[in-house]
């Protein structure tokens, strides 16, 4: 029997409706057609602290020992084929709302782990004010290592430059949106 496909939209922006809620739309809309589940989490909505790097993962029989909302987004990881993680840029890296997400994967790959992310798939979406294409070095280079560490396969990186005011996606960045649905398609 198949596994389910699952595309898992982890979204760093505060603004809902926002530049880079467009790009992951569109990525969702390709995936759909791929036969897809599609689930977003909305990280600006949920409480996230950071990682304390006190090695308790598991102990409490959940992956963190801290009581938050990444309790809500552990699961969405597990299920996910394919996770696309979705930030505006902020001073040349990821937002303060995914940022956590990344410190707390430690549960999935420290020493002794109970359960690991094995074939996981990833996505970079992202979008900035700023109009060079160099300002997303930081953020891709995080990206690719973090993914690399994790064994996990990158799928595609779309990063829209000149995209800042509400709307700008739609007013001067549809290639974006049409490179973000045909990367859905290939899925």
């Amino acid at each position: 029997m198949e596994n389910k496909k699952v595309l898992t939209l982890l979204l760093g922006s505060p603004r809902i409706g926002g530049n880079t809620e467009k790009l992951a739309d569109a990525l969702a809309e390709g995936a759909a057609e791929k036969g897809y589940e599609v689930k977003k989490v909305h990280l600006a909505a949920l409480t996230l602290k950071g990682c304390l790097d006190c090695r308790k993962c598991w102990s409490t029989g959940k992956p963190c020992i801290q009581n938050d909302d990444m309790d809500q987004v552990y699961p969405e990881i597990e299920a996910a084929s394919v996770i696309a993680f979705v930030s505006p840029l902020y001073f040349y890296s990821w937002s303060s709302q995914i940022k956590p997400v990344w410190d707390r994967l430690l549960p999935y790959y420290m020493p002794g782990a109970l359960r690991t992310t094995p074939s996981k798939k990833a996505i970079l979406l992202a979008a900035a004010g700023d109009t060079e294409e160099r300002v997303f070095d930081g953020m891709r280079a995080s990206f690719r290592l973090a993914t690399n560490f994790l064994g996990w396969e990158v799928l595609g990186e779309i990063c829209a430059p000149d995209i800042y005011s509400r709307g700008d996606i739609e007013a001067k960045g549809v290639r974006y949106i049409k490179m973000a649905k045909d990367l859905g398609l290939t899925l």
